[in-house]
């Protein structure tokens, strides 16, 4: 990418956070979409998609739109360039996504990923429900 496209990717992620910031999810999607979509294809070479793909999850997560939040996450894990798969909030996310989505055995695999990466503390500011459903599945003492 050339150092416009990037410049004006990073404005926009900084515009997305203030809205974020300020609680004004649906606006913050808007503007990070519009970053993404300046993302050349295919977007999963390009590590600026992992944190855009992971920002507008992060925001349907907080609207409780979580059909949409785990789209997000996945294609951020799908990320090449970056390895999401050692980053404990993606692994977080994606398995909070999972349990309300219902799908129990996905979201034990990606919330025992985030607890193995950062133990207790990454559910500290998080719903009890998902440590709870993680110490009811495994043994985590």
């Amino acid at each position: 990418m050339d150092d416009q496209t990037l410049d004006r990717i990073d404005q926009l992620s900084e515009e997305g956070n203030i809205q974020c910031d300020e609680g004004n999810y649906q606006a913050a999607i808007r503007v990070w979409t519009e970053a993404l979509d300046l993302v050349p294809s295919p977007q999963h070479v390009h590590a600026e998609s992992l944190w855009l793909e992971a920002s507008i999850g992060d925001a349907f997560f907080l609207l409780d739109d979580f059909g949409n939040a785990l789209t997000h996450f996945e294609k951020a894990k799908q990320n090449i360039i970056e390895n999401a798969y050692e980053n404990p909030f993606i692994m977080l996310r994606l398995g909070q996504c999972y349990l309300e989505d219902n799908n129990s055995e996905s979201a034990q695999e990606y919330l025992l990923r985030a607890y193995m990466m950062e133990g207790r503390d990454i559910f500290e500011d998080e719903s009890p429900k998902y440590l709870k459903f993680l110490d009811d599945n495994i043994d985590l003492d």
